[in-house]
């Protein structure tokens, strides 16, 4: 499976990736996507509040910060997508 990385604005676990702890750090001009960064509330009930990422590349960092990738998981439980032609794996 490709491990492409994951963006605010154009991914999501289940709801849109947001965050800028990554600010200045972009693929396709959005903020990359790192373990603490939330995903939008969604399902129903609504999660509240919004459910951090908790997985990502531990040996590819920023900052020390674990970058999130294509299938790491937020704490509900889904799994992002990510930038296909931008691996890591």
């Amino acid at each position: 499976m490709s491990r492409g990385v994951a963006v605010v604005g154009l991914d999501s676990a289940g709801g849109a990736q947001l965050g800028n702890q990554f600010a200045g750090w972009t693929v396709e001009g959005q903020t990359i996507v790192g373990i603490g960064d939330t995903v939008a509330s969604h399902g129903l009930p609504p999660h509240s509040p919004p459910p951090p990422m908790v997985e990502g590349a531990d040996w590819f960092t920023i900052d020390g910060i674990p970058v999130c990738r294509a299938g790491d998981a937020a704490a509900c439980g889904h799994t992002t997508t990510g930038r296909s032609w931008f691996t890591i794996d």
